[in-house]
């Protein structure tokens, strides 16, 4: 009975000592819930003298930057030439590699020439003939005036010996142009390549037929140097002819991340607007000694017109809010300001504010998710909004040419 009380007793006085805790805690916590709704989170949530979170800031500054326009471009090959036959006949031999380069004059399809050569002879008989008649015509001419002027021919058969002179004169002519004509048939029977390129596959084998400007034997194209044409609107088009007329017109060929491959040159401007889309049509001449670049392909082509000064900030810094850029700006006293801004194009990894900013302002580049209106931070490393090498590629509007 004792023991029992005893154990009785004890369990009483630690409930006793729990009670006593939870209530000495639980009178502190009013005064806790009342500073936190009176406007003092801060202070209430951290603690004294340390700033909540630590950030990297980039300061919002003023560089030149290009003015520059994004194109949509096609390769075109300034030469681009697709042989047919010439002659009909059968095809003896065809001494290059389809798909391969080719040189200017090298021999590609050689048609069989034999008929040609017989055609050859054939008028070449027939120009004898003509010259022996011709001679005859001109002899009786000459004989019948002698005797007209005598009075022993008359005047009608002076004038039918003058018209078989011109009919044998018109079979001279006739004749030599048949073998002018066998001998283009000899020429026209080996294709040879007009200009050096790379040639394009065929199907045409030895031992085919041929038709006279029907069938395509290879199409041959020039790839080195090859242009990019673009299709301008009217204002870009413009301030293109003002830039070339002060020389500061640059073609900046893009790859897939927008990173430059080939600096291009424009060299022909069409003599109009296309009515129907209000463009203009623009070549530019590309180096391609590894024929990197393909006729019918399409590229992205940055045309440079000048530079201009804007305030940039580091893209990764902007933040979307109900339809608006947001970027946070960090005041003297170390407390995050939320701007709303105007942007105005992509500078390579910055981006150009035209509103809400002003230059040398520290702008929050990490932890965008924590920030909010009036958060206490701590900087802690600042740098520039990026480099001059980044600045000088500009992806910005790009427009799709209409070749």
């Amino acid at each position: 009975m004792r023991a029992g009380l005893r154990y009785g007793m004890t369990g009483v006085i630690a409930l006793a000592l729990a009670a006593g805790g939870w209530y000495a805690a639980s009178a502190s916590l009013p005064a806790k819930m009342a500073d936190y709704f009176n406007g003092k989170a801060d202070e209430a949530l951290e603690k004294p003298g340390e700033p909540e979170i630590k950030v990297k800031v980039a300061i919002a500054e003023t560089r030149e930057v290009p003015i520059a326009f994004t194109y949509t471009g096609t390769i075109v090959a300034e030469a681009d030439a697709l042989l047919q036959a010439r002659v009909t006949g059968v095809v003896m031999d065809r001494p290059f590699q389809p798909g391969s380069h080719v040189r200017k004059g090298q021999l590609l399809f050689r048609i069989d020439p034999r008929p040609f050569e017989v055609a050859l002879q054939a008028a070449k008989a027939q120009q004898e003939q003509a010259k022996a008649q011709l001679e005859f015509a001109q002899a009786e001419v000459h004989r019948t005036k002698t005797l007209a002027g005598k009075g022993f021919a008359t005047e009608q058969r002076l004038q039918q010996l003058q018209a078989n002179h011109a009919a044998a004169a018109a079979r001279l002519h006739e004749a030599e142009a048949m073998i002018s004509r066998q001998n283009l048939n000899l020429d026209f029977a080996a294709v040879n390549a007009p200009f050096e390129g790379r040639a394009s596959l065929s199907q045409i084998n030895v031992g085919d037929l041929v038709t006279e400007n029907q069938t395509a034997l290879v199409s041959v194209v020039q790839l080195d140097p090859i242009d990019v044409q673009m299709a301008l609107s009217s204002d870009d088009s413009e301030a293109l002819r003002r830039a070339m007329t002060q020389g500061r017109a640059t073609v900046t060929i893009l790859d897939d991340k927008g990173e430059p491959v080939r600096e291009a040159e424009v060299y022909q401007l069409d003599n109009r607007f296309d009515p129907r889309t209000d463009r203009r049509l623009v070549r530019a001449s590309i180096a391609n000694s590894d024929e990197r670049f393909l006729p019918g392909q399409f590229v992205r082509a940055q045309i440079r017109t000048g530079t201009e000064r804007k305030l940039l900030v580091p893209t990764i810094a902007l933040s979307a809010q109900l339809a608006q850029q947001i970027v946070h700006v960090v005041d003297a006293d170390g407390r995050v300001q939320q701007r709303s801004v105007t942007t105005d194009g992509v500078f390579g990894d910055s981006t150009a504010i035209v509103a809400g900013l002003s230059g040398g302002e520290r702008i929050v580049v990490d932890h965008l998710q924590e920030m909010r209106q009036g958060l206490r931070v701590a900087v802690q490393e600042a740098g520039g909004p990026v480099s001059s090498e980044a600045i000088s590629i500009l992806p910005g509007r790009t427009k799709e040419a209409q070749n």
